[in-house]
């Protein structure tokens, strides 16, 4: 994104009013998202439905923090059996389905020298080439590895299940462990997101964002430090700035 077009959605960004956080610095980090967030379908449904399957219920149970979400993973893979042109159809309907101010909201981020990560329950193959036409950097993606081209179903689903994306506590981990190598404090960390897993990772960092611009979680929306309502990301900009 041009540093032009950069500042004048800086300059068109419609503060919302948040109170935030005491003793909030700002972010040298933040992490979003994909499902629901970035975009405002569930990857995992999406796949469902191109497979004639019907996975919502699980999904929704697990996102609103009902149903551990290792206990459903697999059984969802296992149900849509999802193929390497199925991924790619989810690749088109991510696109189709996002955010429109998500784009301008990472180059104005990165412009502004904050790092931008996705953080994501969501299959690589999907949630990789649709964060990519988002402006972030291939290395910045974090989401659960399903190597079809290179495996059989059955020792994908394995692999898929092992990585820490595929269960309760694995967003922690993985934010834990970006900070580490990037020498960021967690404290100046951001994470936002729609779902219980996003929740989960607010302990160990700076301030946690709870996005219902597409489906509001009720649990998210009570223990969110700062809950956002519409479907926009653009007041974003203004709580990552350092303080």
């Amino acid at each position: 994104m041009p540093r032009a077009a950069v500042n004048r959605f800086f300059r068109l960004v419609i503060l919302t009013a948040v109170s935030l956080p005491k003793g909030w610095l700002g972010a040298k980090i933040v992490f979003f998202d994909c499902d629901s967030t970035l975009a405002s379908i569930e990857g995992i449904d999406e796949l469902a439905a191109l497979r004639g399957a019907d996975v919502a219920a699980l999904t929704a149970a697990a996102m609103a923090g009902e149903i551990p979400l290792g206990a459903v993973f697999r059984k969802r893979l296992e149900t849509i059996a999802p193929t390497n042109a199925d991924l790619n159809q989810v690749v088109s309907h991510y696109w189709q389905q996002r955010l429109p101010d998500a784009a301008n909201t990472v180059a104005a981020l990165q412009e502004s020298g904050i790092r931008c990560h996705v953080i994501s329950g969501g299959l690589l193959p999907a949630v990789a080439p649709f964060a990519e036409k988002l402006g972030f950097d291939p290395s910045a993606i974090h989401a659960v590895p399903f190597p079809l081209a290179d495996q059989p179903l059955d020792k994908a689903i394995d692999i898929a299940c092992a990585h820490p994306l595929a269960r309760d506590g694995g967003k922690p981990e993985i934010i834990a462990d970006v900070c580490a190598k990037l020498g960021i404090d967690p404290q100046q960390a951001m994470l936002v997101g729609d779902g219980a897993s996003d929740l989960e990772a607010s302990a160990g960092i700076g301030l946690f964002v709870g996005f219902g611009g597409f489906v509001t979680r009720t649990k998210v929306r009570q223990e969110a430090p700062i809950f956002l309502d519409q479907p926009s990301l653009a007041p974003i900009l203004p709580i990552a700035q350092p303080r």
